[in-house]
């Protein structure tokens, strides 16, 4: 019976990460200014959609387009982001 135990042996689940839900808001150089995701969430990734956001909503004020929100879906990942002077409040939420 050895031999079938190796084949048939349970291993181990790898541990799924869930993915964040929360808001932060960001100044208009894409400065994180507050938030309510976890403290385990990268600050780098903050910083990173932070300013990708308000580099898009600067260029679509620079081409004349009236954009007050945008929503993106990447990687499991809803993120929503509503301008405000400038800066912009983002909500990150996992897809389902």
């Amino acid at each position: 019976m050895g031999l079938l135990d190796f084949f048939s042996g349970k291993k181990d689940a790898p541990a799924l990460d869930r993915l964040p839900s929360g808001s932060f808001t960001v100044d208009r150089d894409g400065k994180v200014l507050t938030s309510t995701l976890p403290s385990g969430f990268p600050e780098a990734t903050l910083r990173d959609i932070g300013r990708a956001v308000v580099e898009a909503m600067v260029s679509a004020r620079e081409a004349n387009l009236p954009v007050t929100e945008l929503v993106i879906h990447f990687s499991g990942l809803k993120i929503t982001a509503k301008e405000q002077r400038g800066g912009a409040m983002i909500f990150l939420a996992p897809i389902r």
